[in-house]
């Protein structure tokens, strides 16, 4: 038996019974492996065929990611973990429950407020995870207690949203991306694939994608209007972030936002407290569309919270600011545009999806 073949059965043994065993992978498994010198091309194939108990919360995430578990595992992690146990009995529809509610996956969602859901995809896998956001009203623009003001965020208008829709939790992720379009067309500059979110992707691209994601689940799925995206970032306050008028450190990931991705890279997918809708990365890691045509003021601005499709339509909005953005674009009330083909590697989006009554 050669060196090399010694050294990896040792490390196999190391690693523990979890590669050969029944019983089901935990995390702890994972980090075992990938300690031994377990490389990816192993450890993937092992998840997608073994039961998993995998603990996929945000915390658990981030200790992964931090004990330096590829991004390629810990989304095969993540998609084993969303899934029934390979022994399991499925559910009656043969479709995977929600994260809260227990309604299956692809079923018509409710509109209760706060409640999640993800939806299957006739191609296989589920759609991104959405949230529903509350009806409400809220006072849109640059308010009295902001003073980093332009005169675009004016004048200051109250919208009413009347109606609960839901918006996705995270910023659609390469792995939401990818199941569409197949891995490596949109390019991730060698930061990782998996959760981080999706970025070079422009206006067009997005419409492309909600158009596929509304095919395959049979709903409908669109970008948010800005007024939508503001009053889902606000969450119920009158701040400028949603946490408060200072941004303070390791809150976002920005030009001076104190966190270990500032001006250097995006951050992973749910890396920063959610606001109240439970909604993360609404302000900083990347630029998010928006479906509204360019106007450089609210004056005629819809009051409703529907899209303004009117207007200088070459350019669209984009909202939140990104990983190289200066604190003060991620104000909530912050505005910005850019031509509706431009792809850039702070660009992403963020997904709606409109609700039956």
């Amino acid at each position: 038996m050669s060196v090399r073949r010694t050294v990896l059965v040792f490390a196999l043994v190391l690693a523990g019974e979890a590669l050969f065993a029944d019983a089901s992978l935990t995390n702890e498994d994972v980090v075992r492996l990938a300690n031994a010198g377990i490389g990816d091309a192993v450890i993937v194939p092992k998840i997608e065929a073994s039961a998993t108990a995998f603990d996929t919360s945000v915390d658990a995430l981030l200790a992964l990611s931090e004990a330096g578990i590829a991004d390629d595992v810990i989304a095969a992690m993540v998609k084993a973990g969303s899934a029934p146990l390979r022994d399991a009995a499925p559910p009656a529809s043969g479709r995977t429950t929600s994260e809260s509610g227990g309604e299956p996956a692809g079923a018509q969602p409710k509109a209760i407020a706060g409640s999640t859901f993800r939806e299957a995809l006739r191609s296989g896998g589920e759609g991104p995870e959405m949230v529903v956001v509350p009806a409400g009203r809220f006072r849109m623009g640059c308010l009295s207690n902001d003073d980093d003001c332009s005169g675009d965020e004016e004048p200051v208008h109250e919208v009413t949203v009347a109606r609960p829709f839901a918006l996705s939790v995270h910023e659609v992720t390469f792995e939401d991306y990818d199941r569409f379009a197949y891995p490596n067309k949109v390019a991730d500059r060698g930061w990782g694939r998996g959760l981080r979110p999706v970025i070079n992707v422009s206006w067009d691209d997005a419409q492309e994608y909600v158009e596929w994601l509304s095919s395959q689940t049979g709903a409908t799925y669109r970008l948010p209007s800005e007024a939508e995206w503001e009053y889902a970032a606000r969450a119920g306050t009158a701040t400028k972030y949603h946490w408060g008028n200072d941004v303070g450190a390791n809150r976002a990931n920005c030009g001076g936002c104190g966190s270990q991705w500032d001006i250097k890279q995006t951050a992973p997918a749910g890396s920063f407290a959610p606001n109240r809708f439970g909604l993360y990365d609404m302000h900083g890691n990347v630029w998010e569309w928006a479906q509204d045509c360019w106007n450089s003021s609210y004056a005629g601005a819809p009051s409703d919270g529907s899209p303004r499709l009117q207007g200088e339509c070459g350019e669209r909005v984009l909202r939140g600011g990104s990983w190289i953005s200066f604190p003060r674009v991620l104000r909530a009330a912050y505005r910005f545009r850019y031509s509706s083909g431009f792809r850039g590697f702070n660009v992403g989006f963020r997904v709606a999806r409109t609700l039956a009554p």
